[in-house]
């Protein structure tokens, strides 16, 4: 029986997606974030926060090892890209290497993209915030618009459809549009998840499946646009 392929890590990691990589994931322009209050969340060691408050945009991120001192979150990046990187021996072949032209370039961009967040972090501007999903300590109707990377359906071999539900709706509670991206779960195929929430938050809000100009892995090239 032929074994199904499938990017293979023992947790979730502290991985950094970059600024251009935020506007295409979630089919962003700068003229749409203008004048919305934007969370990232959970944000990890991207560098879209720091890269869109220097443009003065008002945009907060929220992790739940925001806690930490800037030199341990700067370990855990460079621990966990080296792990990111075994694991993606031998499973190249499920990612679409255009945006990234080889490993190589993944490893420097990936790279780039944590010290840009290092740095912002460890000015302690108060828009890095700790926080534990399902629950966010913000108000309601506190942000316009959460982003939402590499998390959600994501790992849904280890995060239950409670967690997701409970997730959603909390979000929900803080800001009245979501998006979340990626639609697909570590071995490459949509995650069941995305179907059931639909169905099940139908009635509380509004949900559209739609294409985004954004593929690294294989399918990985669709959000979850969701508002109420």
């Amino acid at each position: 029986m032929k074994m199904e392929k499938k990017f293979d890590i023992d947790k979730i990691v502290l991985i950094g997606r970059g600024f251009n990589e935020y506007m295409m994931m979630f089919n962003l322009d700068l003229n749409y974030l203008k004048d919305k209050k934007v969370l990232d969340c959970p944000a990890g060691a991207s560098s879209f926060t720091a890269e869109l408050s220097s443009k003065g945009y008002d945009v907060t991120a929220c992790d739940v090892l925001y806690d930490l001192d800037p030199g341990i979150l700067e370990k855990k990046c460079k621990e966990d890209i080296l792990k990111v990187m075994q694991s993606l021996s031998g499973v190249e072949d499920m990612y679409v290497w255009d945006f990234f032209k080889s490993p190589d370039e993944l490893i420097k961009h990936r790279t780039g993209t944590y010290r840009t967040f290092i740095k912002d972090y460890q000015k302690e501007r108060g828009i890095y915030i700790k926080s534990e999903l399902p629950r966010l300590p913000f108000k309601d109707n506190e942000f316009s618009l959460i982003l939402s990377s590499h998390f959600l359906f994501l790992y849904d071999d280890r995060l239950n459809y409670r967690f997701h539900r409970n997730s959603i709706q909390e979000m929900l509670r803080v800001s009245e549009e979501i998006r979340i991206f990626p639609l697909v779960g570590l071995n490459g195929r949509r995650s069941l998840f995305v179907d059931k929430i639909i169905e099940d938050m139908a009635g509380s809000a509004d949900m559209e499946i739609s294409k985004v100009p954004y593929e690294f892995m294989n399918g990985a090239n669709e959000m979850l646009g969701i508002t109420r």
